[in-house]
């Protein structure tokens, strides 16, 4: 029976609404799961629910059910599931589930949206580049080499760089495989993923980027934590494995250690650097209130609108840039032709 590593955002959103339907509605979990799973369309995820179902029949809880799926089921969401089982407000808990999944989701979105096109105009400048250097060039160059023109320096330049590519072209693409190959490898252990995560960190472009995505997940999943009364210490705990990022999921999970010994949520949370003075100076106030999912809430808010600023303010800056940069290379390739092409007609002229 095949398995997917984890269920897709999507479906999460859709199981954990059908499931507070289900429940809310007084239908018995079995019944409920069999017609969900009828209406799934996604077969791994139509197998998953046929597996709960018949755990369900058992006698497994829907926790116990869920936590057996661990290859299929993000810890968080098996958590959350049990917290409400506990709680006795597993619907309350799973329609707020589904709304932090559908904003982590936007965001997401958001941020696949503003890298998308950079990222297309980019490996189509390479192309456009190579195209000119590796064919275009030297066709100029064996035209003006049989009318007898003299190279200039810098059509030389070009032409070489276009011959050493198209020489070892071969070659640059097996080593763009290997070290595609050696990433994706590296990114299949768990110390190789936290050193791939921690050199993101150090990139001066994306460092910001992936701080905010990760800060905003985890104060809005702290904050639904707290309002399921469970406790910050094992709520900042749990809110870590939410985070993508290796090396944040950790300095979150020594902030919770520090929870546990004493410190405050405000003191525990300065050591992790995602949040800026005034935010936390503002959880400090709220801790002492008991307002503190309502401000992580209004935290989470803050930095996604930062978030957003900062995305189309790289937007706006990279893709002009982009196209400059290409505009200048395709300028040089031009007048690196036109340069001995002028040469030759003012000597028959």
């Amino acid at each position: 029976m095949s398995r997917q590593k984890t269920l897709p955002m999507k479906e999460l959103i859709s199981l954990s609404r059908q499931l507070a339907l289900v429940i809310d509605s007084d239908l018995a979990l079995y019944e409920g799961l069999s017609l969900i799973a009828e209406q799934t369309k996604d077969k791994a995820s139509k197998q998953f629910t046929l597996r709960t179902r018949e755990r369900i029949s058992k006698g497994s809880s829907l926790s116990e059910a869920f936590a057996k799926e661990s290859d299929v089921l993000p810890d968080f969401f098996v958590n959350m599931v049990s917290v409400g089982e506990q709680s006795g407000n597993l619907i309350k808990v799973l329609n707020r589930t589904a709304d932090t999944y559908e904003k982590d989701a936007k965001v997401s979105a958001r941020v696949m949206s503003a890298v998308t096109y950079p990222i297309i105009l980019s490996v189509l400048m390479i192309c456009v580049i190579i195209l000119l250097l590796v064919e275009v060039l030297p066709m100029f160059g064996d035209v003006l080499a049989s009318l007898g023109g003299t190279m200039p320096g810098i059509t030389r330049v070009l032409m070489s760089i276009g011959g050493f590519i198209g020489a070892y072209f071969y070659i640059f693409l097996a080593a763009a495989a290997v070290i595609a190959l050696a990433v994706i490898v590296l990114r299949q252990t768990e110390n190789g993923k936290a050193k791939l995560d921690a050199m993101k960190l150090k990139s001066p472009i994306r460092r910001n980027i992936i701080k905010n995505i990760d800060c905003v997940r985890f104060a809005r999943n702290l904050a639904m934590l707290i309002r399921s009364g469970i406790g910050i210490a094992e709520g900042v705990a749990m809110s870590a494995t939410t985070m993508s990022n290796e090396k944040l999921k950790s300095m979150a999970r020594d902030a919770a250690k520090k929870i546990e010994e004493g410190e405050t949520l405000k003191s525990a949370l300065t050591s992790l650097g995602l949040f800026s003075g005034l935010l936390l100076r503002i959880l400090a106030v709220a801790e002492n209130t008991g307002h503190t999912d309502d401000m992580l809430d209004k935290a989470a808010d803050n930095i996604e609108e930062e978030l957003d600023a900062r995305l189309t303010k790289l937007t706006t800056v990279l893709e002009p840039a982009l196209i400059i940069v290409l505009s200048v290379i395709v300028g040089v390739v031009l007048i690196s032709v036109i340069l001995p092409v002028t040469s030759i007609m003012n000597t028959i002229g």
